[in-house]
């Protein structure tokens, strides 16, 4: 079974002075929100990780329609390279478990606040390749 590093509000998590580990569908979940709350090309390690939510869209002033159409497919665009990620890793020998990996998504959802338009209300629902259906639900605001 593969792991990672428990975060809570990107601050690491520590359990009697060891680091939390978290995996499974809870890793999937971090995942995800790593992936989203990560700037596209942020990385130089990993250039194509990330999502152009964050870095397009907070503080325009374009169409509702639009702004939830644009973010929705960036949205969608990054959990694919994600799923390709994952693929990759299984091609190289990495443990990824059933648990951990997206089989598909469905029920994407942007909506930006209408009283603060660097806000965004993400709403997905993510399944994994063990057949898990895991909500996923977070704000996207500058920090």
């Amino acid at each position: 079974m593969s792991f990672d590093l428990k975060l809570i509000n990107g601050d690491l998590v520590v359990n009697n002075g060891d680091l939390a580990i978290i995996e499974g569908g809870n890793k999937l979940v971090q995942d995800v929100l790593k992936l989203i709350s990560t700037q596209l090309g942020s990385n130089p390690f990993f250039p194509a990780y990330g999502c152009l939510i964050t870095s397009v869209l907070i503080g325009t002033a374009y169409d509702e329609g639009f702004v939830q159409d644009i973010a929705t497919q960036q949205l969608e665009s990054a959990l694919e390279r994600l799923q390709d990620s994952q693929l990759e890793q299984l091609k190289n020998n990495q443990i990824v478990t059933a648990d951990e990996q997206i089989a598909t998504f469905k029920n994407v959802r942007v909506v930006r606040y209408a009283n603060d338009l660097r806000a965004f209300s993400v709403s997905l629902t993510v399944i994994s390749k063990a057949f898990q259906s895991i909500p996923v639900s977070f704000v996207i605001s500058p920090t």
